[in-house]
């Protein structure tokens, strides 16, 4: 295949089509009271001022995450009062701020300090160099905290750039009155051929499918991808689509449209008006989803209160890992700072200490990174939270089974680039336009229609 340097309008078109990760929505505001609008239309947020701090600006796209930011340099003034910061965080809409940013990061000019960048940009911007390595704090934290969640972010050499926010680990929702209604008891399903078997019963008895697939995204077949120990892209970072076991992945997403038991998401993804609105009806029984999914039940399906039941992914064979990562954002500190010492200590200090876990949790509802609040009564138990009090069962309980030893998706190399063509054709064509086309026949012609930076 030709290949060919991703240009700069490529990867700006890249933000036209929908991103991976845990902050597609445009929720409602939810900042602190210093937040104002900017000129071009962004929003801003300013910690409390504190005369004789360092001054660091950091950008984000999603809205919710500025309030968190914010509340972590005030607690970092209180605990750290020889090195005080203001900081302040500007939030636009996703695309446009990607685009900034690396326009920003290409002249050298006009960069944050600190960056929140999505998952399916984040090697746009490693492949140059943008990002300072962040070893140096990550490391006394490393025996509290996931790795993979870091490490995911990183190069070849063994450095790491950035850190995400959540585990992000995937699950199945199942609404509880549909699979009651069916006779179907969640915790017997293991494998996904067990899963089809149960989707039949479903089906039978309560006329509802079993679950959807998404035409522009990819968190199911990557789920099922990644349980089988195979990325969108090698090792060293080239794209491949063109598997055997893709086209088994299809396939059986394929065979389960057949039988009914697999619908197409209203509005092609997990995260469209018309996809909350069938969910919340009752629609579908089951999502696979990670974790941080929690809070669009909690936002956008009111009516499913108490109902929805949290359970382990199946996996293809009985005694596989049941464990996978999906979604994410690499917050990175930029090398055109000039604060690098400090902007890198308060990054490690939001996301990695146990004030910044808590606030993780507790507001804005991602499974945390930092094991030891899964052995937290305070976190685990506390009815109060608006996240245990609206589901049937404990995401800790999970998080604690299934431990540490986790499968992350490989974002190196040319990750931008193959995202872009698969949520753009090539689940489409496999699942809607092109569904009587040889999978990997289908694959092929995908896999060549991608252009990456070797």
């Amino acid at each position: 295949m030709k290949k060919r340097a991703i240009s700069v309008v490529l990867c700006i078109m890249l933000g036209l089509v929908l991103l991976v990760g845990c902050s597609k929505d445009k929720p409602g505001k939810d900042v602190d009271s210093t937040e104002d609008t900017s000129q071009d239309g962004s929003n801003v947020g300013k910690n409390t001022f504190v005369d004789g701090g360092t001054e660091l600006s950091l950008w984000t796209f999603q809205e919710l995450h500025v309030g968190y930011y914010t509340e972590m340099a005030d607690v970092w003034n209180e605990k750290f009062p020889d090195k005080p910061i203001n900081l302040t965080v500007t939030t636009g809409e996703s695309h446009s701020l990607h685009s900034k940013l690396l326009i920003a990061s290409q002249s050298g000019e006009g960069t944050p300090d600190i960056a929140d960048v999505e998952i399916g940009y984040y090697a746009s911007f490693l492949k140059d160099n943008y990002f300072l390595p962040i070893n140096d704090v990550v490391e006394p934290y490393k025996d509290e905290v996931v790795m993979s969640r870091i490490e995911m972010y990183g190069d070849t050499s063994g450095n790491y750039y950035g850190i995400d926010f959540h585990l992000g680990e995937s699950v199945c929702y199942y609404n509880m009155d549909i699979m009651n209604e069916a006779g179907v008891d969640p915790a017997d399903i293991v494998t996904w051929d067990d899963f089809v078997e149960a989707g039949k019963v479903v089906l039978e008895k309560t006329g509802k499918p079993m679950i959807a697939v998404e035409t522009t995204d990819l968190f199911l077949p990557q789920l099922m991808l990644l349980e089988k120990g195979v990325q969108y892209v090698t090792e060293d970072g080239k794209p491949n689509i063109d598997t055997p076991e893709h086209a088994e992945v299809i396939d059986f997403i394929r065979e389960m449209m057949d039988l009914g038991i697999c619908e197409i998401a209203p509005g092609g993804l997990y995260h469209a008006e018309e996809w909350y609105g069938h969910l919340n009806d009752g629609g579908v029984a089951a999502v696979a989803m990670p974790l941080w999914y929690m809070g669009r039940f909690t936002d956008y399906c009111k009516d499913l209160k108490g109902k929805i039941a949290i359970y382990e992914i199946p996996v293809w064979n009985e005694g596989d890992t049941r464990a996978v990562l999906q979604g994410g954002t690499g917050t990175s500190v930029l090398k055109y700072t000039k604060h690098a010492d400090l902007a890198k200590e308060f990054l490690a200090f939001a996301k990695l200490s146990e004030e910044g876990n808590k606030y993780i949790w507790n507001v804005l509802g991602f499974d945390p990174i930092r094991t030891s609040l899964w052995e937290d009564p305070e976190i685990t138990e506390n009815k109060d939270n608006k996240f245990l009090s609206y589901f049937a069962t404990n995401p800790f309980d999970i998080l604690k089974r299934n431990g540490t030893d986790l499968t992350a998706p490989n974002i190196a190399g040319g990750y931008s680039a193959t995202y872009g063509v698969l949520v753009s054709t090539t689940y489409a064509n496999a699942f809607e336009s092109a569904l009587d086309q040889d999978a990997s026949e289908l694959l092929a012609n995908e896999q060549s229609t991608v252009i990456y930076d070797e």
